[in-house]
């Protein structure tokens, strides 16, 4: 994981101007404070959109030296960290979970034609990026293979022979990604 600072600035009656010192041409603007992390998530996925490598971040301490960084934050300007996360090759990992927790996740995967491994994956990064405000950075092969997960919930939906239980939580499953898609 790499964290990228951003210098957050406001200039009398304007939105807030938000800069990574470390990614040239990548930027943004909120319109509120709340908007910041937003904004400055959505900045980066699509600086990195290309699948291009990103340029390795200075630390906090290295930008407070930077002369220009320093100017800023004397007028008022302040500093966010955006943690970012490559989403690249899968490795094998040991888990304890309630028998229960694992059993739910079972039938639930099961129903969106998705493993067990994929279903907590894609848990665990739903709460990293709205908890923690972590940017993933899918490889474009990884990208092909999360449209697979849609593919199946919508089969699933249309499948005459699934259960009520199983067409209802591959519905869930996909307007939760309608819904995820429009943020």
């Amino acid at each position: 994981m790499r964290t990228y600072i951003a210098l957050v600035h406001q200039e009398q009656n304007s939105a807030l101007g938000i800069t990574f010192p470390d990614l040239p041409g990548c930027f943004s603007a909120a319109g509120t404070e709340d908007e910041i992390f937003e904004q400055a998530q959505l900045a980066i996925a699509l600086y990195a959109s290309d699948d291009a490598e990103l340029a390795a971040p200075r630390s906090i301490s290295q930008l407070r030296q930077d002369p220009e960084i320093k100017k800023e934050l004397a007028d008022g300007a302040m500093l966010i960290a955006v943690p970012v996360v490559r989403i690249d090759h899968k490795s094998r990992y040991n888990l304890m979970l309630s028998s229960g927790v694992v059993k739910s996740v079972d039938s639930t995967a099961r129903a969106l034609g998705i493993s067990r491994s994929e279903f907590v994956s894609e848990a665990v990064v739903t709460r990293l990026r709205d908890e923690v405000g972590t940017v993933f950075l899918k490889s474009k092969k990884v990208q092909r293979s999360a449209h697979t997960g849609e593919f199946l919930a919508t089969k699933t939906v249309k499948d005459p022979k699934a259960s009520k239980a199983a067409k209802s939580v591959a519905a869930s499953t996909l307007t939760q990604k309608v819904k995820a898609k429009t943020k």
